[in-house]
């Protein structure tokens, strides 16, 4: 599958089935993030990877559109250093390749808002001196998941503007 291939068809997946994801093809989805480009390759980066059940679960309740976090294979959790200004650009790069990554190699993914960052970063014991952005659920797809079909995309020319706005 190509790139572009890839980001037509990934889809949402908030719904997994109970096959466990290989090691090794999560470290193939947490390298992929690594090769993200950041700004003056700072890579401010820390990925906390949640495997055990009750964790998921208790993260699943820190967001309010994070249920399926419970149900995920194993999740990963961005966090980033207060120093760093481009944190949200850079993880955001990082967390896309992780999905595009998980998409090539059959894995579903979604990603969570925690509303309760406090919550979640005493939940992970991430230090005071780093922030917490978000949570990205990962598993095999469920037989039940029914992906919804992509719509209401603006068109290019309501998007989009030419040299100047």
């Amino acid at each position: 599958m190509n790139v572009l291939e890839a980001i037509q068809q990934r889809r949402a997946v908030r719904l997994f089935s109970e096959q466990p994801v290989p090691t090794d093809v999560i470290e193939q989805i947490l390298r992929a993030g690594m090769r993200a480009q950041s700004s003056k390759n700072t890579q401010p980066w820390l990925f906390v990877v949640v495997r055990e059940r009750e964790t998921l679960a208790a993260l699943s309740k820190l967001g309010k559109f994070a249920g399926h976090v419970a149900g995920a294979n194993f999740a990963v959790c961005y966090v980033g250093t207060k120093q760093a200004t481009w944190n949200s650009f850079d993880l955001g790069q990082a967390a896309a390749q992780m999905q595009l990554a998980a998409h090539e190699l059959g894995v579903g993914s979604c990603i969570a808002a925690m509303y309760d960052e406090a919550g979640a970063k005493a939940l992970l014991g991430v230090p005071d001196d780093h922030n917490f952005f978000c949570v990205i659920s990962f598993g095999y797809p469920s037989p039940e998941h029914e992906p919804l079909v992509m719509g209401g995309r603006k068109p290019l020319d309501e998007a989009v503007r030419w040299e100047k706005f």
